[in-house]
């Protein structure tokens, strides 16, 4: 009894099984309860999280439905077919191939040459395509849209496509998935599923594994260790009273360094595999012209722009200007001219939205500053030895009071539509808050620290290898003059607008 219970709260507390499905579990595999806790369930399970960006509840749910998966070879066959159908599948992401996962748990039973490849094959052929490369691409993307046929036979697989084509029906219609889909036994909320941490006596983390924490802040509680060193650890590699720690938000640490926490001593094993931090700051500044102070025609439009900009310690500073630039082009509708004077490091362009006001520009500067880094990270995703520590500055005292509190501004980042922002706000009237505005800024805010996205979320995710703080540009960062000379830029993006409106310069 006394080994068993360890096992049972593994199941219960780090994988968050309900109570009344552990019997389901054992009664199906009973010899689950005689595999070691440290070095084969939970190394398991690891696994499936980080090749699969799955939260440790997210992995007991599939435990449930598909109890003989844990006694599988991790490196044998359970890592082996996840990569796999990460690469014929064309899955970018591996939060992709989580969900693809979580809807088929028992694919991963299957064997690798013997069903997941042949069911390819299978479907292939059955196409009616010129080249063998479109008929995989094409049943790759059946099963990317119904994983559950991995699951099905062969021959019931055969005798379906049999059955189609003798019928003259076409294929890829008839393979599609159904609306009505399966119910699932159990669900946990997303507010309940943070950035899970695992805790290891050794600093590789494929053996003797101790724990897996649904968040670092549980790790603190049971632990007593400060969360501010736990999550410290986990983006280091720093071992912390003896125990090494390793999170999804930091994908690229995985050896982590062999002293303690304040010591310069490491391994160069360790160094080599280590995630490098990149570390940039983004100062932002809008502008409107004409100005407040200048008495305007009445009725007169305005126009906004606003500056953004860069510095960066930790890489090829001349690379990633080039990379920015890139995803503002992408980002940006019009980029005003900088001029042959002007260095590489700034971003100017027009404030595109209505009612164009010194405070909305500010906070549109911000916002656009987030969505530079989205397209920025989006092309840099795949390189996981790279860790992005990101600082927004802005000048106005009006944005500064709205972002100074980040984790009200990750709450609100959390709400999917501008309505549900405004309900969590407690106003019906969003011009108040620039909503416009603040919503997008929140999302993406969230997005950037690794949050998880909303259930109706379908077109973005989370970024684990970056976090964002907002501060004020007077910080002591940028010299008084620098600031002024960024506050000019935006308003000389505004004035250029204001012109290229009037016709005043080619458009």
């Amino acid at each position: 009894a006394s080994s068993l219970r360890p096992k049972l709260d593994f199941f219960l507390e780090e994988l968050g099984i309900p109570r009344e499905h552990i019997g389901r579990i054992i009664h199906t595999s009973p010899a689950v309860m005689g595999l070691s806790l440290t070095d084969t369930l939970r190394p398991k399970v690891a696994s499936i999280m980080k090749l699969c960006a799955l939260h440790p509840y997210e992995v007991g749910m599939m435990v449930v439905v598909s109890p003989p998966t844990l006694f599988h070879s991790q490196k044998g066959k359970i890592e082996p077919a996840l990569k796999y159908l990460a690469s014929a599948l064309s899955l970018n992401e591996p939060r992709e191939l989580g969900e693809l996962v979580l809807k088929a748990p028992r694919l991963l039973r299957q064997g690798l040459e013997t069903s997941l490849m042949k069911k390819i094959e299978l479907i292939a052929d059955a196409l009616p395509l010129v080249t063998m490369e479109d008929s995989k691409r094409v049943a790759a993307d059946i099963l990317r849209h119904n994983p559950v046929l991995f699951d099905t036979s062969n021959a019931v697989i055969t005798e379906r496509i049999d059955r189609c084509v003798s019928a003259g029906k076409d294929v890829e219609q008839y393979l599609i998935p159904s609306q009505k889909g399966r119910k699932k036994l159990f669900e946990y909320p997303a507010s309940e599923m943070g950035d899970p941490v695992l805790v290891s006596c050794i600093p590789t983390f494929d053996s003797s594994l101790v724990k897996i924490y649904p968040d670092a802040a549980a790790a603190s509680k049971e632990l007593g260790l400060k969360l501010v060193d736990i999550t410290t650890a986990c983006k280091h590699g720093f071992p912390l009273d003896g125990y090494y720690f390793s999170s999804l938000m930091y994908p690229g640490v995985m050896k982590p360094k062999t002293v303690g926490l304040g010591s310069s001593t490491v391994s160069n094993r360790a160094n080599k595999t280590k995630a490098k931090t990149v570390s940039i700051s983004m100062f932002c500044s809008g502008g409107i012209y004409p100005s407040d102070s200048v008495e305007a025609t009445r009725g007169q439009s305005t126009t906004g722009g606003f500056a953004i900009q860069i510095t960066s310690e930790g890489t090829d500073e001349t690379r990633l200007l080039f990379q920015m630039s890139n995803a503002a082009n992408k980002c940006f509708g019009i980029r005003v001219p900088l001029g042959t004077e002007r260095s590489g490091d700034k971003l100017l362009t027009v404030f595109p939205l209505v009612n164009a006001s010194r405070n909305r520009c500010d906070l549109f500067a911000c916002a656009s500053a987030l969505r530079v880094l989205e397209a920025l990270l989006s092309m840099t995703y795949n390189d996981v030895h790279l860790f992005y520590g990101i600082k927004v500055h802005t000048d106005s005292t009006y944005v500064w009071k709205i972002v100074r509190d980040q984790e009200r501004l990750l709450s609100l980042g959390s709400c999917y539509t501008s309505q549900e922002m405004l309900s969590r706000l407690g106003v019906t009237d969003g011009s108040s808050f620039n909503i416009d505005i603040l919503h997008p800024l929140a999302r993406s805010f969230s997005r950037l620290n690794g949050q998880k996205e909303p259930p109706q979320s379908k077109n973005h995710r989370p970024f684990y290898n970056s976090r964002v703080k907002f501060c004020s540009s007077f910080d002591g960062k940028l010299q008084p003059s620098e600031i002024k000379t960024l506050k000019e830029l935006g308003k000389s993006a505004a004035m250029w607008q204001f012109n290229r409106e009037r016709s005043f310069i080619p458009k």
